[in-house]
């Protein structure tokens, strides 16, 4: 079959056909125009898979692919066990930011698949200890065909999926249609709000006035509520009087484990260069060489730090990790 035969209108498409000289197999991926996909290719064997990579508007590199694992032994001679684990580790040892979907033809009857006396083969087991070996994380816990999970959908990162439903029997096929959500990166906005600024409020002009206020004759014939109601408009007045507005926001100034020595080098850096607009010239090396050892200090001494105190003190280790994905999971604004 040609591309053409295959074209979506506004999509890329990729494909990979089953390389062997026989009818069917293979697999395909659509992938919208607007992202400027390019074609990748893992360096594991694998027969039946495709790739690409597209960047957010930060550079940052998502690489989504789509394999298949033929359960008939005939056509290559191998199950491919051994070859698709190849991929998983590849994933985790250059440590790419992922999505890989596809059917891998694993009889799992729920997910986890240890839970619920779920009987799974030991090559689905050699599998799964794949996938935790690498800290990946598996979505699809709903049965793609019949009532086994054939199809999985792996992530590098818990968070990266959301939203997956179960769509029912594709026409045509007798697996059913998955669709899902995926985050590539989460986008940390700053939340700029106002604030009474009480370091410079006039607490001895509030003072006079709340002590020249007639109390009695204020509160006279009112019920609890409308008592309330006037001694707590009298207050926001006087706040609004004597007490400033000051702006906030929820952009640190600089990691959590940079010390202020390494945040001065690396401002000194930027000093440098923007005077000379040079990066080979003599003091931005100087600079840029002692910015970097500093910045690579403070990271080791507050990971080394982390790790003596985890045993006391887990919370902080686990928030620092957390920081380090691109997918977060992010609080709406509360009213």
């Amino acid at each position: 079959m040609l591309d053409s035969e295959l074209a979506l209108e506004g999509y890329d498409l990729f494909r990979k056909d089953r390389p062997v000289d026989r009818v069917g197999g293979g697999v395909l991926l659509y992938v919208k125009s607007e992202l400027h996909a390019a074609q990748y290719e893992l360096s594991a064997g694998f027969p039946e898979q495709v790739w690409c990579y597209f960047s957010d508007a930060n550079n940052i590199k998502c690489y989504v692919g789509v394999c298949y694992r033929t359960p008939n032994i005939d056509i290559y001679n191998s199950p491919n066990h051994t070859l698709l684990q190849d991929i998983i580790n590849e994933l985790g040892s250059t440590k790419k930011h992922f999505m890989l979907m596809g059917d891998f033809n694993y009889r799992f009857l729920s997910w986890p698949p240890y839970d619920n006396d779920n009987d799974i083969s030991r090559e689905a087991g050699e599998f799964c200890e794949c996938l935790d070996d690498n800290f990946f994380t598996q979505h699809v816990s709903v049965p793609t065909r019949s009532e086994a999970i054939l199809d999985l959908v792996i992530t590098d990162e818990p968070d990266m999926v959301s939203d997956l439903v179960d769509l029912g029997i594709f026409p045509g096929s007798d697996h059913n249609a998955l669709t899902w959500k995926l985050e590539v990166k989460t986008m940390h906005t700053s939340i700029h709000q106002k604030s009474r600024d009480y370091a410079k409020a006039d607490f001895d002009a509030i003072k006079r006035e709340l002590c020249a206020e007639n109390w009695e004759e204020l509160f006279q014939g009112q019920t609890v509520e409308q008592s309330w109601s006037a001694l707590r408009d009298k207050i926001e007045k006087l706040e609004e009087k004597y007490i400033p507005v000051k702006q906030q926001t929820s952009k640190k100034k600089k990691p959590i484990w940079m010390t202020y020595k390494a945040l001065k080098a690396v401002q000194h850096r930027r000093q440098i260069y923007n005077k000379y607009k040079d990066i080979k010239h003599p003091a931005y090396v100087r600079a840029a060489k002692a910015a970097n050892t500093l910045v690579k200090q403070a990271r080791k001494k507050f990971e080394d730090c982390l790790a003596k105190k985890i045993k006391d003190d887990r919370k902080s280790f686990f928030a620092y990790v957390r920081r380090k994905s691109k997918c977060n999971v992010k609080v709406g604004s509360f009213k």
